[in-house]
């Protein structure tokens, strides 16, 4: 126990100090606050640019299209008929698009001149119209037609965590990115600890280590001390999000959707990112101790990601079926089980027995990857120059 704490200790301290993590902690916290912000920012500037309109038009129906249109459209001017869209447009600088209205013996028709076609969306012009369309032809108000389109649905939930849609969809949406938050997380801290391990083997530097500090401890302590690490990178992200967002002030937007998280989800995240980091990281940690050259990590990396990635794709379609026989089997499968469990967890109603279960098989599971790490780990640190043969890897389990 001395010895794991000394090595937790060292680790910590020298992980800390060294550029790479400051580099990384200011990077990591510029990028979440840029993620948060930047699509209100753009959304702002759109808005400003061009999400305004001019409806043009003889004068018995462009006021009545300009009533339909506002639902959707800032209106910059309601004007009669012309010939030149394009001075139009030029006179009015705000505007994204003139949107001229006629009639025909067969209803409405209307021609729209946009700076962008992608800022017009020809479906949400015809909805809005489709009432004044339906109007003249009946020669009725636009009110009436409106009140006998508009049909109106009671949405009632059975069997779900949610009482609407809306809540439904965001809890998703808040599922979906803690999932590749997770992910990311996960391999991102576990391959630091594999070009850790890579790297103190490939210096000679493990000989000393090995010979002055018991190999399980030493890689228990390497591992303990990046999680430390990782958790206090992700309590930044977190803190910074939170308070980027507005949150606390009632904002809007990415503050509304972690306004949803309940404290079960919050506790699932933490305990499953625990988790899921300590069983990849001491796979990863064990596999790095079998290369003698940094540059042969990425033919052992790729067998271990793959799984990881696998849990993904269940996960993400986990927010979609979250009781599937598939998603219920695999979340308690270690590896798949961080990613596919939470997910069910975010979008619906796990039983208590399910998650205990799916905790304890994912502790035991990490007791037994660090007894077969550790012993991989002991065999592989030692030898340079050739990786250690099968039978050699056998036998040291076997012991």
């Amino acid at each position: 126990m001395n010895e794991f704490r000394t090595v937790l200790a060292a680790e910590i301290m020298r992980r800390v100090r060294s550029r790479a993590f400051k580099v990384g902690l200011i990077i990591g916290v510029v990028g979440v606050a840029l993620a948060i912000k930047a699509p209100e920012w753009i959304g702002a500037a759109l808005n400003r640019a061009s999400h305004s309109i001019i409806v043009g038009g003889p004068a018995s129906i462009n006021d009545r299209a300009a009533k339909l249109l506002s639902k959707d459209f800032a209106i910059e001017d309601v004007v009669g008929q012309t010939n030149a869209p394009a001075q139009l447009l030029t006179g009015h600088p705000k505007a994204g698009a003139l949107v001229m209205v006629g009639t025909s013996g067969r209803g409405i028709t209307v021609s729209v001149y946009a700076r962008d076609l992608s800022f017009v969306s020809a479906e949400t012009i015809k909805r809005d119209l489709v009432a004044l369309n339906v109007a003249l032809a009946t020669a009725s108000s636009e009110t009436s037609v409106n009140r006998y389109m508009n049909v109106p649905i009671a949405l009632h939930s059975v069997n779900s965590k949610f009482g609407s849609a809306a809540a439904a969809d965001a809890a998703k949406g808040l599922a979906y990115g803690l999932l590749f938050f997770l992910y990311l997380s996960i391999l991102f801290n576990s391959q630091l600890i594999m070009t850790s391990v890579a790297e103190e083997k490939t210096s000679r530097i493990a000989e000393l280590l090995v010979a002055s500090v018991n190999p399980s401890a030493l890689l228990a302590g390497k591992i303990a001390a990046a999680a430390f690490l990782a958790v206090i990178q992700m309590a930044s992200w977190l803190a910074v999000a939170y308070f980027v967002s507005g949150f606390g002030e009632g904002g809007s937007g990415f503050s509304t959707i972690l306004r949803t998280v309940t404290p079960l989800e919050a506790v699932a995240f933490a305990i499953y990112f625990i988790l899921g980091y300590l069983q990849l990281s001491t796979l990863f940690a064990a596999a790095a101790s079998l290369v003698n050259r940094t540059e042969d990590l990425g033919s052992l990396s790729g067998p271990l990601v793959m799984p990881v990635i696998f849990a993904l794709f269940i996960a993400i379609y986990a927010l979609g079926f979250p009781n599937s026989p598939l998603v219920m089997i695999t979340s308690f499968i270690p590896i798949v089980a961080p990613f596919t469990m939470f997910a069910r967890i975010g979008v619906s109603i796990v039983p208590v027995w399910q998650i205990i279960l799916s905790v304890a098989i994912n502790v035991a599971a990490v007791w037994a990857f660090a007894l077969l790490a550790g012993k991989v780990y002991r065999v592989g640190m030692l030898l340079y120059g050739r990786p250690p043969k099968l039978s050699q890897l056998w036998s040291a389990l076997r012991t």
